[in-house]
């Protein structure tokens, strides 16, 4: 039965799926087209061929046989810049699925164009986190006293704080500041609602006091440690953990697990794993190491 009520890009994107797998003469597109019930003659795709080549899709003829040229993509300046800007917000995002999803895009993206468009847009990339720097100096300006002050509290063995932030009170555990063109936030672990997220700087009203302090040595259950290069890739969350990439490492807080079992745990990950939160937590973790290495080296 012939569809009338296929529209043109429709028919145009099944002739460039055929072209991309095998170049085809005439006939073998209109047959092509006819086994998905599809009914144009050969003009009609002459001249969705001439709409294509002007639109900067560049498909060849030879030996009677039609192909796609690639690349099919060719960017501007400007747009490779745009999916610079568009990656360093996707990685600013606090999924990590959202952003392996980007970055997938941009592979299937970057098959389309030629070797060279890749190469150019990796060194945006590269020139956009230098200039990072400069800004960031800049931003730091801006939110002096608050950045000041929360990096004391980070600084101390307890690292839960108290903020008001818009017009809420929060308990937070403070891990990392992360900047932007025109602000800054902190990006901390929500002890009430057990999520790390980022609180921006502008919206943070109110430090109040002093860090909390735990009764133990150690602040509540929590510690928060960060896995670097291949091996993040494969880490599987345990039973009260939750985590967010940040920065190309994987930011983990774990709640439940023993202190001893957490540590050999992440032993295995050698210098890729880094105890961030709390103070107390980092040092033990820093002796065990310590210990590991005497004993590899004596024994």
């Amino acid at each position: 039965m012939k569809l009338k009520s296929l529209t043109t890009p429709y028919r145009i994107i099944k002739i460039l799926k055929m072209l991309t797998e095998e170049p085809r003469n005439m006939s073998e597109i209109l047959l092509g087209l006819e086994s998905e019930n599809i009914f144009i003659n050969k003009e009609t795709i002459t001249k969705y061929f001439k709409t294509l080549r002007e639109a900067g899709c560049f498909i060849e003829k030879k030996k009677n046989k039609f192909y796609i040229k690639y690349p099919i993509l060719n960017f501007s300046a400007d747009e490779l810049e745009t999916l610079a800007e568009f990656e360093k917000i996707s990685s600013n995002i606090n999924c990590k699925t959202n952003y392996a999803a980007f970055l997938k895009f941009l592979d299937k993206l970057f098959v389309l164009t030629h070797k060279t468009e890749y190469e150019k847009y990796k060194k945006i990339c590269l020139k956009s986190n230098k200039n990072k720097n400069s800004w960031s100096e800049k931003i730091s300006l801006k939110y002096r006293d608050k950045i000041e002050i929360l990096s004391r509290f980070m600084d101390e063995n307890s690292a839960m704080v108290k903020i008001v932030y818009k017009n809420k009170n929060y308990t937070i555990t403070p891990i990392s500041f992360r900047y932007y063109q025109d602000s800054a936030s902190i990006f901390a672990y929500d002890n009430k609602k057990n999520v790390n997220k980022n609180f921006a700087l502008d919206g943070i009203e109110e430090i109040k006091g002093t860090p909390i302090t735990s009764t133990g040595g150690d602040f509540g259950l929590s510690t928060t440690f960060k896995i670097t290069g291949r091996l993040k890739n494969n880490y599987i969350l345990k039973e009260g953990e939750i985590a967010m990439d940040s920065d190309g490492a994987l930011i983990v807080t774990n709640n439940k697990e023993d202190k001893t079992e957490l540590f050999n745990r992440l032993l295995k990950y050698g210098e890729y794993c880094e105890i961030l939160y709390p103070k107390s937590d980092r040092q033990k973790f820093l002796e065990l190491v310590e210990n590991l290495i005497a004993k590899i080296t004596l024994g």
